[in-house]
């Protein structure tokens, strides 16, 4: 089978790089087209003529790819955080022909109708994994994208309780002129892997303050026995187990976005880290794994394939019926 990666480069955040590493490993000798940068232009087709499965990784590289009904387009469309524009729903009702596999339940939610497959985010979870280094009294805040007011939470909340806490992944000229100065941040910048996988390992936890769909950092950092304070109300809150509601866990969430409710979540897992377990934030981090990722794309492949036979020895038109689990029934 011969197989086409079509990719964009959109967004630049680690999450999207994660979802091209994991594609490519997944399908190491397919053709791959990468176009980066403002220079993407989706006026401009793409020739994918003897390719018999298309992989798109966003609306605007779905929206360049011109195929026949033999082939199979599948476009995994990137998460989206709350620092980016809403889903062009106009551009997906205009892609007939393409099959949408989507990262999150509320991306999926959106659109029943068209997004017909669930497939979890990928991290490097066998990259990420626990060292043997002896943590030390800070807090991690690992930001990706422009900062944000939820950023800021995190901030407010470890001056008031007189916590070290480093930011990761942003310039000091990104961030307020007020935080330049103050002795219990530390101001790392943008790194690479390694470097942020031994503050992972080093830190006391990693505060997510932000209401996403998805957080790496909170999946990485758990992949690394770290535990994690996460904001309750979003979706990526599912992917951290809460010791508070289960006795043992992963980490804390946090029920409301003020410095009071966050703070008073970062002083109970100091007091009782114990119910912190590696093993624990290890086994939820495992379920976005490269290979899981892998495992769970090519079953909804392999779902569509079959709908389709199954469509076609009917001979006869049948309406979509929405969720790829759903869509053998026809």
């Amino acid at each position: 089978m011969s197989i086409t990666l079509v990719h964009t480069g959109v967004s630049h955040t680690r999450i999207e790089y994660c979802i091209w590493e994991a594609l490519n490993q997944a399908w190491p000798h397919s053709s791959t087209i990468g176009r980066f940068g403002s220079g993407f232009s989706p006026e401009r087709p793409i020739t994918v003529d003897h390719s018999d499965l298309i992989i798109s990784t966003s609306l605007e590289a779905a929206a360049s790819i011109q195929c026949n009904e033999n082939q199979l387009h599948m476009c995994y469309l990137e998460p989206r955080s709350s620092d980016q524009t809403p889903i062009n729903q106009q551009l997906v009702n205009s892609l007939t022909n393409v099959e949408f596999v989507v990262p999150t339940k509320t991306v999926q939610n959106l659109n029943r109708d068209r997004f017909t497959s669930f497939v979890k985010p990928p991290a490097d979870t066998d990259f990420f994994c626990s060292g043997f280094e002896k943590r030390s009294e800070f807090y991690l805040l690992v930001v990706d994208g422009q900062w944000t007011a939820e950023d800021q939470l995190a901030v407010d909340a470890c001056l008031e309780l007189k916590q070290n806490l480093s930011i990761i992944g942003i310039s000091a000229d990104q961030l307020p002129a007020n935080l330049q100065n103050q002795p219990l941040l530390e101001i790392i910048g943008p790194v690479d892997d390694q470097t942020l996988r031994e503050q992972y390992r080093l830190c006391s936890a990693v505060i997510c303050p932000r209401d996403v769909d998805f957080d790496l950092s909170a999946i990485e950092a758990q992949s690394c026995g770290t535990p994690v304070v996460i904001y309750a109300n979003c979706e990526a809150a599912k992917s951290v187990l809460c010791f508070e509601e289960h006795g043992l866990g992963s980490g804390i969430h946090f029920d409301e976005k003020n410095v009071a409710c966050l703070s008073a979540a970062i002083r109970e897992l100091k007091i009782r880290p114990q119910r912190c377990q590696s093993v624990i934030g290890w086994c939820c981090a495992a379920q976005y794994s490269y290979k899981q990722f892998q495992i769970s794309f090519n079953n909804t492949i392999a779902k569509e394939i079959a709908y389709r036979i199954k469509k076609s020895k009917l001979q006869t038109p049948v309406q979509d019926q929405g969720p790829a689990e759903d869509r053998a029934a026809a």
